[in-house]
């Protein structure tokens, strides 16, 4: 992405609840070089970027660099204060964070993407945006050049090597399917019974459901952002082409999954998912997004998700694109196409 051509003054942020502190102004922030990050706490994008945000700040922090997480939410759950500042917490977020609940901050950007980054220079105006995950090198690259824009004259580190073998040149992004929601406001199922907004409907099941839809089994409640289980083992299935599989799910619970008819294996795991006697599960506490497969192949996959609790919410799968590079004097999958990673790779 070019960096900005013509310099715009950076809008302020707008009012909002800071679920941590100190609280900060663009104005009150004059001086110094500003990193604005539009991130979800159940976005896989935006949790993907938070080790290279870490290192920045720890890099750059003492030498006049400020950095401001705007958590946007994406569902209603996570405009929660409390949850919010729970995942903060979780997942080491050091620097201020402005709850956005009512997008006010994020229709001061033009924003549109999570996770979206802006970097604001000493004298207040935007120089760089970058959307989606990738390109950490060019965005630290900016970092150092605004940081001696603004008179820092101590050394600057090396530009941070790859955190994870898919971010290094030459990795490969498929094209997977894309997020799919379960709500009846953008959800894709696939089910005779159809949606019914608002009501408990009994889900016979049927056909693996097309990629890029899912089906249901057992009694849910049909809600406009999630399906909720009503009845133990209530199930949904997934077909699906990627590398990882995530479901943001609340509150707290679990939920048995099965992939191709079988037990997850156990290279295809994700964070979140245990073995119990034979059999995989995920376990996961508080709202938040649960990492179901996380794998360095990238493969069509049927999942079979059973829940075994009343009031388990489902809102949204979403997937990992991109594998490590292949090794030297490997032949390239005609159908594997070079790493990239674009607006497409948040949401």
């Amino acid at each position: 992405m070019p960096p900005i051509s013509v310099p715009l003054r950076a809008p302020e942020l707008a009012p909002g609840v800071w679920v941590q502190g100190p609280e900060v102004s663009i104005r009150g922030l004059r001086g110094r070089v500003v990193l604005i990050d539009f991130w979800e706490s159940t976005c896989v994008n935006c949790l993907r970027t938070l080790p290279y945000l870490k290192a920045w700040h720890q890099r750059y922090g003492g030498q006049g660099l400020a950095m401001v997480g705007v958590h946007t939410p994406e569902f209603e759950m996570s405009a929660d204060p409390a949850l919010v500042a729970a995942a903060v917490q979780d997942l080491g977020v050091s620097w201020s964070v402005l709850l956005d609940a009512d997008r006010a901050t994020w229709t001061r950007f033009a924003n549109k993407y999570w996770p979206a980054l802006y970097l604001i220079d000493a004298r207040g105006y935007l120089r760089y945006e970058r959307f989606g995950e990738g390109a950490y090198g060019e965005t630290e690259d900016w970092i150092q050049k605004l940081l001696r824009e603004a008179g820092n004259t101590e050394p600057l580190p090396e530009i941070l090597e790859p955190v994870r073998p898919e971010d290094r040149p030459g990795a490969v992004c498929h094209a997977a399917t894309r997020e799919t929601h379960l709500g009846f406001h953008r959800g894709r199922l696939m089910a005779a019974e159809g949606y019914r907004p608002g009501e408990e409907v009994c889900h016979a099941g049927g056909e693996p459901p097309l990629p890029g839809m899912f089906g249901a089994r057992g009694l849910w409640l049909h809600e406009a952002e999630y399906l909720e289980s009503r009845e133990p083992g209530a199930g949904l299935d997934l077909v699906c082409d990627a590398a990882g599989v995530n479901l943001v799910l609340a509150p707290d619970g679990e939920l048995e999954i099965e992939v191709d008819g079988a037990p997850v294996p156990p290279e295809e795991r994700g964070a979140d998912v245990v073995e119990r006697e034979g059999r995989t599960f995920a376990v996961w506490e508080r709202a938040r997004l649960v990492s179901l497969i996380d794998s360095d192949i990238f493969r069509r996959r049927r999942l079979a998700l059973r829940f075994p609790r009343v009031g388990t919410r489902a809102y949204a799968f979403s997937f990992q694109t991109c594998v490590r590079p292949p090794l030297p004097d490997t032949p390239d999958d005609a159908s594997q196409t070079p790493a990239r990673t674009d607006s497409s790779a948040g949401k």
